[in-house]
């Protein structure tokens, strides 16, 4: 143990500096980096393995290193970034010396005080984020459940139809949000082009409004929401389809025979015993709503770019790479991790506390368990 604590820190520093990746003066710095690292691995070894599976944990050594240099490094880099100032003016300083001006928690503050855009506060986008993720986690859940419902009966077909509202979620997004773009293209577009036709059809329509819309330059958000739900509800209703057909049919005969409508079933039977799929699905759904920069970006990115349908996640991707603002931009995502972390611990929590959820106590005397008698 201790002969690897020394060889492999200097095996390793020989390495990068063979590679280029380091030169002369960091070469002190990474042998640190790698030993402290050997050390905690030892100390892994020693005191918690003892002995135990090290084969497999040998095995599984470069896959978490590969993980720990994809995700954990960049994450700390991140956090170091946020506590100092690196622009434009600073950048060059930094290559030469590897040293950046400290600046405490200032890009905190400049975060919540300072608008990330040319136009839009933090507040503004935020209060726009949130509507965005309810409202596109709320028709996901509503479309995917109502899906689910119905492909859950026996009905023909059944198997085409699934394969045939997975397909926008199967495909690469990118090629399903720029096929969808272009049905609400302004002359071109599928969409306008049956508005004009019902305008047409009903002239009571047409006094009132009706026709074809100027979707990505009036309306640049609202068409982002719109393909958003598209792509989100084939998850959900894969998901939720999942949970249905893990349920026992002797819940719904017990409720049969006690006299139970179809939307009690569905309440105290049904929501019940998918809520531990849902809330996983749920958090995911929220998580990658909230995180996503794709539908913005290639619905409106391409026209312009305007700041009408940004999200914060999107702001902070024009913070980075169209202002130049890093250590600024790398406390914006710490700011939006921290606040990822708490709708998740908020959506998680309430299953952790009542643990593998069941219906006897949703039932409240109004459906009886399939494992009790029936009531005559």
């Amino acid at each position: 143990m201790a002969v690897s604590a020394v060889f492999f820190p200097l095996a390793a520093v020989l390495l990068c500096r063979y590679l280029g990746l380091v030169e002369g003066g960091g070469l002190g710095r990474v042998w640190a980096w790698f030993f402290i690292a050997q050390v905690l691995i030892n100390l892994f070894f020693k005191h918690i393995v003892k002995g135990r599976f090290s084969l497999p944990y040998m095995l599984l050594a470069p896959a978490f290193t590969g993980l720990a240099l994809l995700l954990v490094y960049p994450f700390v880099f991140q956090i170091y970034l946020s506590f100092h100032d690196l622009k434009l003016t600073t950048i060059m300083a930094w290559k030469n010396t590897g040293r950046l001006p400290f600046a405490g928690i200032q890009q905190y503050i400049n975060v919540f005080t300072t608008s990330p855009l040319s136009e839009i506060t933090f507040w503004t986008l935020l209060l726009r984020t949130l509507l965005w993720t309810f409202t596109n986690v709320f028709f996901h859940v509503a479309g995917g459940f109502a899906l689910a419902l119905l492909l859950n009966n026996e009905i023909r077909f059944k198997g085409f139809y699934r394969t045939l509202l997975v397909i926008p979620w199967a495909m690469p997004q990118v090629v399903a949000v720029l096929a969808m773009r272009g049905e609400f293209h302004s002359q071109y577009g599928f969409i306008n082009i049956m508005l004009g036709k019902l305008a047409a059809a009903f002239p009571a329509l047409a006094a009132l409004g009706f026709g074809p819309v100027q979707w990505l330059s009036d309306h640049p958000l609202a068409t982002c929401t719109l393909i958003n739900i598209w792509l989100g509800i084939p998850f959900m209703m894969v998901v939720i389809l999942g949970g249905l057909q893990s349920i026992s049919s002797s819940y719904y005969d017990a409720a049969d025979i006690d006299g139970a409508s179809y939307f009690q079933k569905l309440r105290y039977i049904t929501l019940p015993l998918i809520r531990p799929v849902l809330m996983p699905a749920v958090t995911l759904g929220t998580v990658w709503t909230f995180n996503n920069i794709n539908v913005i970006y290639l619905v409106t990115g391409q026209s312009g770019g305007t700041e009408q349908a940004d999200i914060l996640v999107s702001a902070l991707y024009k913070a980075a790479f169209t202002y130049n603002r890093y250590s600024y931009s790398a406390a914006f995502a710490i700011v939006i991790f921290a606040m990822l972390f708490f709708i998740s611990v908020f959506y998680y929590a309430p299953t952790f506390g009542r643990g593998n959820l069941g219906i006897r106590g949703s039932l409240r005397g109004k459906v009886i368990s399939p494992s009790s008698p029936a009531r005559g």
